[in-house]
Parts: structure tokens; sequence; C-alpha cells
């Protein structure tokens, strides 16, 4: 028999096992290779060499585990940090009104007690008005307030606050009526400086100055002077405060006298209206 001839044999008889009996034999060698390493720990440096080169695959195949749960605490941290924020805001929101509505009940409680503390002029007695809104055109210079007609108001009164004259009953229906403050511009105020008895007429200007202008006799003012009504015209009562001279400009003919009013750019919200001892009562 020739080398080919042998060569032939072997290969035919490998292709000859069965496959169940070439897969008893690797269990055989499977056995004995587990019973040799359990007595003799053949496989250890094996395995330790083995678990050194497969460590960084495994490290990589959890990578993407630990970047998800990394990602997932973050957007878990976010939400709880958004939501603690959006409670927080609504409690400072909550805070800064209950401030704010304290802050409006002092304010008006102060302008209570000063309205309270308001003397009333000799022949006159104080109806409390409340300032319902502002006219619709901001260059009118005029408010409304909650009594009319049925209250006994009627056009002519003099409309006052805590610190002094705000302005003229103009105009009145049976249950509001409508308020021109001093500064609008055809407004007229019969006027005395407290100081010097000096005697004029205090302008509007549709500013938040008024003019004191047609004098009677020598000008004696000074500025810082109070100016108080005459009450020369019949509507407003006698020594009502107006308000004090601020500036005065030097001219050829006669000085320009500028008086800032004493209840000038307040946000009112209760007011008096002095009522005359003629009119009805309300």
């Amino acid at each position: 028999m020739t080398v080919a001839d042998s060569a032939a044999t072997h290969l035919s008889f490998r292709r000859s096992l069965p496959l169940t009996t070439r897969a008893w034999l690797a269990t055989l060698v499977a056995i004995a290779v587990m019973v040799a390493d359990a007595r003799f720990d053949w496989l250890t440096p094996l395995r330790d060499g083995v678990s050194v080169l497969v460590r960084p695959l495994v490290a990589a195949g959890q990578w993407p585990f630990r970047v998800w749960e990394m990602l997932e605490r973050t957007t878990i941290d976010v939400v709880a940090l958004q939501q603690e924020n959006a409670e927080l805001r609504r409690q400072l929101l909550i805070l800064s009104a209950q401030i704010w509505e304290g802050a409006a009940a002092r304010r008006e409680n102060d302008r209570l007690r000063a309205l309270l503390g308001f003397a009333p002029m000799p022949g006159t007695r104080l109806l409390p008005a409340q300032v319902l809104y502002d006219s619709p055109d901001p260059f009118s210079r005029r408010i409304v307030i909650d009594r009319g007609s049925n209250h006994g108001i009627r056009p002519g009164l003099a409309v006052a606050a805590a610190k002094g004259l705000v302005g003229q009953v103009t105009r009145v229906q049976p249950l509001v009526s409508e308020v021109t403050l001093i500064t609008h511009e055809r407004m007229r105020i019969p006027a005395t400086v407290a100081r010097t008895g000096m005697r004029g007429i205090l302008w509007g200007r549709g500013e938040a100055e008024l003019q004191l202008r047609d004098v009677l006799g020598e000008w004696a003012v000074a500025e810082g002077d109070e100016v108080v009504t005459s009450g020369l015209d019949g509507l407003y009562p006698v020594g009502l405060p107006v308000g004090r001279v601020t500036r005065i400009e030097r001219g050829q003919a006669e000085p320009l006298v500028f008086v800032t009013p004493f209840e000038a750019g307040a946000q009112w919200r209760q007011l008096l209206v002095l009522v005359r001892d003629e009119t009805v009562a309300p």
C-alpha cells in the first residue's frame, strides 16, 4: 500500500465517524478537562489570561448601559430641579402678592387716617367718595367718583384729599360725578398767599404746576410760600390748602410764579367732597 492509499484510508476513516460519536468524544474530552482542572487547576492560567484579554471587551459592552444610566440620572435630576424651581417660583409669587397686598393695605390705611384728620371748613361738611376710574381721555385730567346727585352732589363743589384741594365737580349724574383736577388747563382758582395775604388767580397749565397770575396790588411772594383758596368766587371754601410756591422767574413786567399742588400726582382712592350747608343731605 502506498502513502497515497494510506492517506485516503485515514480520511475515509475520519469521514466515517458519525456525528453522534464525535459529540460523545467531545463530551468525554470536556469532562476529562474539567475533572483535571478541578483536581489540578490546569486551566487557571488559561482563565486568567482569557479574563485579561476579554476585560476590555466586557468594559466596552457595559459602556452603553453606563452612559444610559448616567443620562437617565441626569434627566431625572434636571426634571426634579425644574419641578423644585417651579414650586419655589410659585411660592415666591404668593409671598410677593402677600407683600404687595400688605403694602397696599398699609398705604390705604395711611390715606384713610389722613382723611380722618382733615378738618372740615366752616359752613361745609365732608362727604367721603371713592375714585372709580380716570377719565377715558388721558389728557382731560378728570376722574370719576362714586357720588352723584342722589348723594347731594352738584357742579362746582370742591373735592379735596388729605393735604389739600384736588379739583372741582364739573359734571353730575345720579350715581357718579366727574371731577376736573386743578391742573386742568381751563381751571381757575381764586387764591391767597398765606404769608402775605396777596391775592391772585391760580391758572391750570395742563402740567404738574399751576401759575399764579392776575395779582391784585403789589407782588409779595417768595419761594416756599403756601397758597390757599381765597373763597372770593363762592365755590371754594376759604383757606383750603392748594400748593406751595416752588419757582419764581423774574420777568420784565411781572414775575412768573409757579405753584406745585400739595396733591399733585397722587394716586387717589378716597377723596372728600366739601358739601356746603345749603345742599341737600344725601
